[in-house]
């Protein structure tokens, strides 16, 4: 299994039930997530601050990888908060890799004004 394929079941798992033992053997051991909703960079167990605030308030919908080789992954998902009237969320995440594990993750969002499950083959029950 790649690390891409990997990565597309573990960081749900970490959203969804908090639990991160599928992410961390994924993790160099220096590595950082520049997250753009508060333009810093951080480390996992500072991400773990934010997943455990965030978890909530949303839930990961498909993800599919969009590119993978030895150096590089890059992830879409979407995600809908739970708030009503729910909004829906473009995710993009590319990571570098190094020594064969995620070493540094860029990650960029975009509301929608839309629902993208919509005309999709896959649904938002499947993923709450």
């Amino acid at each position: 299994m790649s690390i891409g394929e990997k990565s597309l079941k573990a960081w749900p798992r970490a959203y969804a039930k908090k639990d991160y033992s599928l992410i961390e053997p994924l993790l160099h051991p220096e590595y950082l997530c520049h997250d753009y909703r508060i333009g810093i960079e951080l480390n996992f167990e500072s991400e773990k601050v934010l997943i455990e605030t965030l978890s909530d308030f949303f839930a990961i919908g498909h993800r599919k990888i969009l590119y993978e080789n030895e150096n590089v992954l890059v992830i879409s998902w979407f995600s809908k908060h739970k708030e009503v009237p729910p909004r829906f969320v473009a995710t993009m995440t590319t990571d570098t890799i190094k020594e064969g594990k995620i070493f540094y993750r860029h990650i960029i969002r975009e509301f929608l004004d839309y629902d993208p499950s919509e005309g999709q083959d896959w649904n938002w029950e499947y993923y709450e």
